[in-house]
């Protein structure tokens, strides 16, 4: 870091500097973060990486300040937005997810978000650590709604993978206390799918998501409510335990809102069988691992037919329509308000992010290549959906009847959270009115 380089050109998108001290330096436009311009004094922020060893390599926020302003940086400057100013009152808080994907969140904390806040000026910032799968939940109870119901606006910026969103999410859709300002969340996605980041535009720059927290606007966020059959229990421990699906003994304890997935089937089967410690070392390709397993079992059983009744209402801009799949066998049935499922997974192609529209996707038995091929299609710009095999719908709601002995073949995905449906039991999944969370994107 440099207080006031010598010399400042631009040579072919990238920044060329010397130091006061002598040394030639230059920054890739692709690195640098944003320009801060404060009276006669501009600063540059970038993203410089370094080698650590044999672990990922380390992403640094960096600075140097310079004297004179060249026109080619003109489009990086930015001014502090309104969602990180403390004049009106406002709260900011930083969620640490030390679980989510590779366990990478307090990393980029540490190297590139705590010195943004100190390049900003910003000192008064609330920060959280996980320290179990319950704590976003207690944060989101104690301290994020409380804030809300008492009308101060708060940005809670959130270093975590999709279980982060829901968690909060979830919480604040089920609490009695009236929400006077919806608390604004921005994404640092660290997990291992990140679905909302990568469907919004998050998943590119060194450390994704941090230009959109300087540059980004906040919009309401769609949700969906999941209803369950009174014996439905959630899944956790690595499936080792099963537990309340809500454990605040006010809410009616079967529901479950979300604003990314629910599945059904291979989907569902690969999240629950992937959410393991030893499967999360290998990051998204985890995914791939479960599916395989599960299109191809090492006991050389044949791939698994989910059985069930799935009954979608669809709408003619007038008039409800109610209509049952004729087939009672399935091997992959999914629900979602986002485009993408991973950066390169786009399982809605037809999507628009955060605008309520919400698509049905399912295909029935086939063989293990077939659902191999169109799981690649997904992967080359949505093309599956172009397949005759595979049923793409607009839906209002969706109702799934599970013909299933095997608990196994009952679990359900909301949003990577696994529920257990009850033998002979049901869930229903239809849009939420209310919009209770905004996201910058």
């Amino acid at each position: 870091m440099t207080e006031l380089p010598v010399t400042v050109k631009i040579v072919d998108n990238t920044l060329k500097y010397t130091s006061d001290k002598g040394i030639e330096s230059s920054i890739d436009f692709k690195d640098i973060l944003c320009v801060l311009s404060v009276s006669a004094r501009h600063s540059v922020l970038f993203f410089d990486s370094k080698p650590s060893g044999h672990e990922p390599e380390r992403v640094y926020l960096e600075k140097i300040d310079v004297a004179s302003l060249p026109t080619g940086l003109s489009p990086f400057v930015t001014n502090i937005p309104s969602h990180l100013q403390h004049e009106t009152g406002a709260v900011t808080q930083v969620v640490i997810s030390t679980g989510s994907g590779t366990g990478r969140a307090m990393t980029i904390y540490q190297d590139a978000l705590r010195p943004l806040f100190t390049y900003l000026g910003i000192t008064n910032v609330e920060v959280y650590e996980t320290e179990s799968t319950e704590t976003i939940i207690d944060l989101a109870r104690s301290r994020f709604v409380e804030l809300a119901h008492n009308g101060i606006p708060q940005t809670i910026i959130l270093l975590s993978g999709d279980g982060g969103l829901v968690d909060i999410l979830d919480v604040i859709y089920k609490t009695k206390k009236t929400i006077s300002v919806p608390p604004t969340l921005a994404l640092i996605p660290c997990g291992t799918g990140n679905a909302m980041a990568s469907s919004i535009g998050l998943r590119s720059g060194p450390v994704p998501g941090l230009s959109t927290l300087l540059q980004g606007s906040a919009s309401p966020v769609p949700v969906f409510i999941a209803n369950f059959s009174p014996g439905s229990r959630l899944v956790v421990d690595e499936g080792r335990q099963r537990t309340p699906i809500d454990t605040d003994a006010e809410a009616a304890g079967h529901t479950l809102y979300g604003a990314v997935v629910a599945s059904w089937g291979l989907h569902a089967a690969l999240v629950a069988d992937s959410d393991t410690a030893e499967y999360r070392k290998y990051g998204v390709d985890r995914f791939k691992m479960a599916a395989n397993e599960l299109l191809y079992p090492s006991d050389g059983t044949p791939s698994h037919r989910f059985k069930g009744k799935i009954t979608m209402t669809t709408s003619d801009g007038t008039n409800e329509i109610r209509q049952a799949v004729e087939e009672l066998e399935h091997m992959y049935a999914l629900t979602t308000l986002v485009p993408r499922l991973e950066k390169e997974f786009l399982i809605s192609p037809d999507s628009v992010p955060l605008s309520g529209q919400m698509k049905f996707i399912r295909f029935g038995p086939m063989s293990p290549e077939d659902a191999m091929h169109l799981m690649t299609l997904a992967y080359q710009g949505g093309q599956h959906v172009l397949e005759s095999t595979l049923t793409y719908a607009d839906i209002e709601e969706v109702r799934i009847d599970f013909h299933e002995d095997e608990e196994k073949w009952r679990r359900v995905c909301i949003d990577g959270k696994i529920v257990a449906v009850e033998r002979d039991g049901w869930m229903e999944l239809c849009k939420e009115p209310r919009r209770l969370l905004n996201l910058i994107h």
